[in-house]
């Protein structure tokens, strides 16, 4: 005979899918930090089947941006923005994410949310700058982001984001005072000193480019930035000799780095070195290919700098 649910069984019944909830989900964290990803995510799709749990859906998409599954990332990020829309910082990662996807507008579009929701985050200004500078909108990219610093002032992403702006618009006074900001602030210094470089080479103060290159080099003898602008440097110079010693320098530092390959052949070339150039154009293309097999897998390292979904 059919018998009518009591409260205490339906009672039970929460219970029960409660503490299977909390053990799927406190296994996937468990999971995660030991970087067993596979068994981490299955916990997290699974937990949350049994409860719509916004931090379960944070865990979610922070694995599976780290492991680069930039798209399967949206859904849940999606839905927590839609189960929080007040909160500036679900707008603030999805921006973040659409900017690795390279889908612009929507990172443009999701900045503007957060904007609206926190006038007075830096960030928000920052990344609907980096979205119009994305879009060529360089006038509206040198507003937003001179927004971002006037209410963060060493802002160093802000700042030399803005100098690479001015810069490409010849700016080249404001676009030095931003990376002087930079390094004095010793955040970002490196990139501070990139910036000045490069300031420097189209003013035409060579020598003092140089030094700035170097002084990135002294600070970190693997930044490959570093060795690629001292080397075009060089060959602007016809310094060729300095600039196959600058690559080959750079190689012994990264047998993978195609771009060096790439300079040193050009410098070869002009140095009339034939076979040589033709030998180090062959590694570069193959280093090239091969980086292109493997950067379908976004470094999670990079991915992951400026996004903090736990947080929310």
């Amino acid at each position: 005979m059919f018998q009518p649910k009591t409260e205490d069984s339906v009672a039970e019944q929460e219970k029960k899918l409660q503490k299977e909830f909390e053990i799927l989900k406190y296994d996937g964290i468990r999971a995660y930090r030991l970087h067993r990803y596979d068994y981490a995510q299955k916990c997290f799709e699974e937990a949350i089947k049994l409860k719509d749990d916004y931090e379960t859906y944070g865990h979610l998409a922070q694995l599976l941006v780290e492991r680069g599954d930039l798209q399967g990332a949206l859904q849940p990020l999606l839905h927590m923005a839609k189960a929080e829309p007040t909160i500036a910082a679900n707008f603030i990662t999805l921006s973040n994410v659409y900017f690795m996807l390279e889908d612009y507008h929507e990172m443009a579009d999701n900045a503007q949310l957060a904007i609206h929701l926190e006038p007075q985050n830096p960030q928000a200004y920052y990344l609907k700058g980096k979205a119009a500078h994305a879009l060529c909108a360089e006038g509206e990219s040198l507003d937003l982001l001179t927004k971002a610093i006037d209410l963060k002032a060493d802002y160093a992403e802000a700042l030399l984001l803005r100098g690479q702006v001015y810069l490409s618009q010849g700016q080249l006074e404001d676009a030095l005072q931003d990376a002087e900001v930079v390094i004095a602030s010793e955040n970002e210094v490196e990139s501070g000193l990139l910036l000045r470089g490069a300031v420097k080479e189209v003013q035409g103060l060579l020598d003092e480019a140089d030094a700035a290159y170097h002084q990135v080099l002294e600070i970190d003898p693997f930044n490959q930035q570093a060795f690629i602008s001292l080397g075009k440097l060089y060959c602007q110079q016809q310094r060729y000799a300095e600039a196959i010693s600058a690559m080959d320098d750079a190689i012994e530092m990264s047998p993978v780095f195609a771009e060096a390959y790439a300079l040193r052949a050009e410098a070869r070339k002009l140095l009339g070195d034939a076979e040589g150039a033709a030998k180090d154009a062959t590694a570069a293309v193959n280093l090239k290919a091969a980086d292109e097999v493997t950067s379908e897998v976004v470094d999670p390292a990079a991915s992951i700098k400026e996004i903090d979904i736990m947080h929310l």
